[in-house]
């Protein structure tokens, strides 16, 4: 492969900014799920210092995912960080679905998408605020 072609490689991600987000989202999310296993395993920690553990992660990947679509994307940091969000949430409850029926279509569970649509568009204001110039 040429030297062109290798830099061209990841232009096709980059076009849609969303896609860029969710993508930093699950790479960020899947380290922060690394570690809480490690420390987990290797630790005393409860039930519900895991799944209080894995909140965070996700909403550290979100944040973080939403502020590199709004860094792509170079405006409308809301949009593109809340559909970052959202797209988000609905892979983790399709996964929660498939693997272990965890997820409930109740109150709560509709409040954990808007939340992380929430945090997705203020992460894309954030995004927005930082972009390059």
């Amino acid at each position: 492969m040429s030297r062109w072609n290798e830099g061209q490689r990841f232009d096709v991600l980059r076009a849609i900014p969303v896609v860029y987000g969710i993508v930093w989202s699950l790479c960020i999310a899947l380290c922060g799920t690394l570690v809480v296993f490690l420390m987990a395993h290797y630790g005393e920690w409860s039930p519900e210092r895991i799944t209080t553990a894995a909140y965070v992660v996700h909403c550290i990947a979100v944040m973080w995912g939403a502020i590199a679509a709004a860094r792509q994307a170079q405006g409308h940091g809301w949009f593109h960080g809340g559909a970052t969000g959202l797209i988000y949430a609905i892979l983790m409850v399709a996964i929660g679905l498939v693997v272990d029926n965890t997820f409930t279509f109740d109150a709560s569970g509709l409040f954990r998408i808007l939340l992380m649509s929430v945090i997705g568009a203020f992460g894309g204001v954030m995004g927005n605020a930082w972009t390059r110039s």
